[in-house]
C-alpha cells in the first residue's frame, strides 16, 4: 500500500503541477488581457486624438475648397448676369427700333407725336376761345340787342 500511496502522491503531483500550470496559463491569458485592453485604452486615447486632428485638418481644407469654389462660382455668375444684361440692352434697343420703323412705314404715330399733336390742338383751342371772346364782348351788344329785338 506505501507503493500505492507513493503511485497516487505522483499522480497527485502530477495533477497538481498540470493544474498549477493551467492556473498560470490562465493567469497569463488574463494578463495579456489586461494589456490588450491597457494598449487600447492608451493608443485609442492616441488614436482618437489622432482622428480629431486629422478631421480638423481637413475640414479647414474643404472649407477653403469650398470657398473657393463659391468664389469662383460667384465670379461667373456676375460674369454671366452681366453679359445677360448687356445682350437683353442690345435686344430692347433692337426691337424698338424696329417697332419705330415698323410703325413709321405703316403711318402710326408715335406716342411723342401724339403728345405733340395734343398740346397744338389745346393751344388752338384755347385761340379759338379767346377769339370768341372778343368776338362776344366786342360785337356782342350789337348782336345781343338784335337778337333781343328779333326774339323778343
Amino acid at each position: 500500500m506505501s507503493n500505492e500511496k507513493k503511485k497516487e502522491t505522483g499522480k497527485e503531483k502530477k495533477e497538481k503541477k498540470e493544474k498549477h500550470e493551467w492556473n498560470e496559463r490562465a493567469k497569463e491569458i488574463w494578463l495579456a488581457g489586461l494589456g490588450a485592453l491597457s494598449a487600447v485604452e492608451e493608443e485609442g486615447s492616441k488614436l482618437f486624438r489622432s482622428l480629431v486632428d486629422r478631421g480638423s485638418t481637413y475640414e479647414k481644407k474643404r472649407k477653403e475648397q469650398m470657398d473657393e469654389l463659391w468664389k469662383e462660382v460667384s465670379e461667373r455668375y456676375e460674369k454671366a448676369e452681366d453679359q445677360v444684361g448687356e445682350s437683353f440692352d442690345k435686344t430692347e434697343e433692337r426691337v424698338e427700333r424696329n417697332l419705330k420703323s415698323i410703325m413709321t412705314g405703316m403711318g402710326i404715330p408715335t406716342r411723342k407725336e401724339i403728345q405733340e399733336l395734343s398740346n397744338k390742338v389745346d393751344a388752338l383751342n384755347k385761340k379759338i376761345d379767346q377769339m370768341k371772346e372778343k368776338q362776344s364782348s366786342g360785337s356782342g351788344s350789337a348782336k345781343g340787342g338784335k337778337k333781343q329785338g328779333k326774339s323778343g
